[in-house]
């Protein structure tokens, strides 16, 4: 089963910016750290995107505009599911890519999820 992610979790684009994720709810947490939801990935920024080259049209990813998947279907907070290792999605990129962002790593190691 996939790690739930939490505040830990290390979560980049395809050029390797760092979305910033803050958590929105402190009811479940592993670790000491949140766990992350849904709308927290949704709501993420980029940062650090090297997709700049504006004379080949290129736009940097700046924020996240879809979840494709790694949503939990089993644990919930608050009534949204909880974030997985698996969670891929879509940035604001120009050109756009089938999956602009992913987990590098989840944050912890202690509870997983369906």
């Amino acid at each position: 089963m996939p790690a739930v992610l939490t505040t830990n979790a290390r979560l980049v684009c395809a050029h390797q910016g760092e979305l910033k994720v803050q958590a929105s709810t402190s009811s479940l947490t592993v670790g000491g750290s949140p766990v992350l939801v849904e709308a927290d990935v949704l709501a993420a920024t980029v940062s650090g995107c090297t997709n700049t080259n504006a004379n080949a049209g290129q736009k940097p990813c700046l924020k996240v505009t879809s979840i494709l998947a790694g949503q939990s279907s089993k644990l919930t907070v608050n009534g949204q599911s909880v974030m997985l290792e698996t969670a891929n999605g879509l940035t604001d990129a120009v050109p756009p890519q089938p999956v602009l962002w992913q987990v590098s790593k989840a944050g912890q190691s202690v509870l997983e999820a369906l």
